[in-house]
């Protein structure tokens, strides 16, 4: 484990990757680096040579002082320069490797600022997505027969009724005839609902007595019987007894298999907004198992706010870690989901009473939201819907208020039912959003039509909007939500088309494709707090970079998912090819 952290330190039992040196990378020996580059005696060795040189194709660096080169060079791991082949052809030596883009496009590495990676535990779990079983049959006959587990549960996950043919309802009736004899419990994309039925309450000792766990909550019907749904994680909690969740050698590779794939998809850095969400401080400890010197991207994350005073007492403060892996923020959640219904909404849901509900009470949300921020955190509060989004708010507001802090960017996770006066509030506090745009890809149309209505769908997601008012943005597919490829961010941002249907969702607040770049390189990376070493193709960052087939800025925006990657490096190093 990792004990008292000394933020400056290592983050034991983690050390830099190969070539990933925390000191700066050196000059040409030449007379130092061309002009506009960093400072010769910033670097530990001036008289090296450039290890590769990078021409032959467009680079879009994502530095807005020079947006375009024509080439870059590598030296131990970082950028040594930026500029036209002329100006870096001094920094080559005999050992230099002269590498030709041949017409393809150069990027910094992709970055996705919020994603889950304790969701790596579901991998066996039967998989019921629209995607895999589009209609209601396909879901049930996908229940019935599906196997049990080595402690006989039956699991099932991805379950989402909102975008399904049929709009199948999982209620304990409905289980109990698809599995009447073995424990089930089917979780929904959004991670917020799951489903079980009789025997599994049973097992779990759940019944309509039960008390309401703390920001949980166990339906129940007109009558005071359990329904067998449940909202949020406190309410799955009595069922993980007997879930055979993975731990040690088995979650390692289980997380280094979604290391590797993320590298595929052209990203660097993955930051985990949710550390601690399914097995406490342990997924801590899997995740120190698994980030080691080979890792293919960068990792950043966030604690659950839920294991706090075990996070302190374990030693760990803000900026604990190194390059390759830091902890820098706090995570909360103020509601659910929007598709599930327990998004909390200032008017009710489309044909119900119910507006959703908070996780915590206004006041509770307020003293979490306090004691993160003065203790030096960075903050990320989870708001879907707009009264949620108020909440939240009003927590930063107090927080700020209470002990001014500059540079502390603290954000709002999905934002999703985003005012004008919401992005007022949050320009005047400091405040960004990051944005599941997967949203408008797959739940647009169930949004505007059959949960909330064209005038609050509108409001879904305002790239354009929080972009014109100066907000930072960033794009994330809180995996396993929606699939790991920021590609496909951008093309979602750009043409905010929905799959069902093929509508356009609110055509004003498309945005052009370099700012959608931005949200997945040099934005997400200041939102991570870590665009002093990445996001960006800048001298003395780590050489973290993404070889793209096509240029995004020159394809129809519709086909920018499909650009494949032909190279990912890190810090120098292929590791994706």
């Amino acid at each position: 484990m990792c004990g008292a952290c000394d933020p400056t330190s290592n983050l034991n039992p983690l050390q830099p990757s190969s070539g990933a040196s925390a000191e700066p990378a050196p000059s040409g020996k030449r007379g130092g680096p061309p002009a506009g580059q960093l400072d010769p005696a910033s670097w530990h060795d001036p008289d090296g040579d450039a290890e590769l040189l990078i021409s032959g194709g467009p680079i879009l660096t994502m530095d807005q002082n020079r947006p375009r080169a024509e080439a870059v060079a590598v030296r131990e791991g970082r950028i040594l320069a930026v500029g036209s082949v002329d100006e870096l052809r001094s920094l080559t030596g005999r050992k230099t490797e002269m590498v030709d883009l041949q017409g393809r496009t150069l990027l910094p590495g992709l970055i996705d600022p919020h994603m889950h990676s304790s969701m790596v535990q579901l991998n066996d779990w039967v998989d019921v997505s629209p995607m895999t079983t589009p209609g209601a049959d396909d879901v049930f006959a996908a229940l019935r027969d599906a196997p049990e587990t080595s402690t006989g549960w039956v699991l099932a996950q991805q379950f989402d009724p909102s975008i399904t043919d049929g709009h199948p309802v999982l209620n304990r009736e409905v289980l109990d005839r698809l599995v009447p004899n073995r424990p089930l419990l089917v979780l929904e994309s959004n991670g917020h609902i799951a489903y079980v039925n009789s025997v599994a309450l049973a097992r779990a000792r759940v019944d309509k007595n039960s008390p309401n766990p703390p920001a949980g909550r166990y339906t129940r019907d007109e009558h005071g019987e359990l329904t067998g749904r449940l909202e949020e994680a406190s309410a799955l909690g009595a069922f993980r007894q007997g879930i055979p969740f993975v731990a040690g050698d088995a979650a390692t590779a289980r997380i280094r298999g979604l290391l590797w794939h993320a590298a595929g998809k052209g990203v660097t850095m993955l930051h985990d907004c949710g550390i601690g969400s399914i097995a406490g401080t342990s997924d801590l400890a899997d995740l120190h198992q698994a980030i080691d010197a080979d890792s293919p991207v960068r990792y950043r994350g966030m604690l659950v706010s839920t294991d706090y005073d075990a996070w302190m007492e374990m030693g760990l403060r803000p900026g604990c870690g190194n390059d390759l892996f830091r902890v820098d923020g706090i995570k909360a959640w103020s509601d659910g989901s929007n598709q599930a219904g327990t998004g909390f909404q200032r008017e009710p849901y489309l044909g119900q009473e119910s507006r959703g509900s908070l996780n915590y009470s206004p006041e509770e949300l307020a003293e979490v939201v306090l004691r993160a921020h003065t203790d030096g955190w960075q903050v990320g509060v989870h708001a879907n819907g707009d009264a949620a989004i108020d909440v939240t708010i009003d927590a930063f507001e107090q927080a700020l208020k209470a002990h001014p802090r500059s540079d502390h960017r603290h954000r709002i996770e999905h934002c999703s039912v985003m005012r004008p006066e919401h992005i007022e509030r949050m320009v005047a506090l400091g405040l960004s959003p990051s944005f599941l745009i997967g949203h408008v890809r797959w739940w647009g149309k169930a949004f505007r039509d059959r949960l909330l209505g064209p005038e609050r769908a509108a409001f879904y997601d305002p790239c354009a909007s929080a972009l014109r008012a100066g907000l930072r943005i960033s794009l994330h597919s809180d995996w396993n939500v929606t699939p790991l490829e920021p590609l496909r961010y951008v093309e979602d941002a750009a043409t905010r088309i929905m799959a069902e249907g093929g509508e356009v969702l609110n055509a004003n607040e498309r945005i052009g494709v370099e700012a959608a770049l931005r949200a997945v390189t040099i934005d997400a990376a200041w939102q991570c707090r870590a665009d002093k070493i990445t996001g960006s193709i800048e001298a003395g960052k780590y050489a973290d970079l993404v070889l793209l087939e096509e240029n995004p800025l020159e394809v129809e925006p519709t086909s920018i998912a499909n650009i494949a990657v032909s190279q990912t490096l890190l810090a120098g190093r292929v590791r994706f090819q």
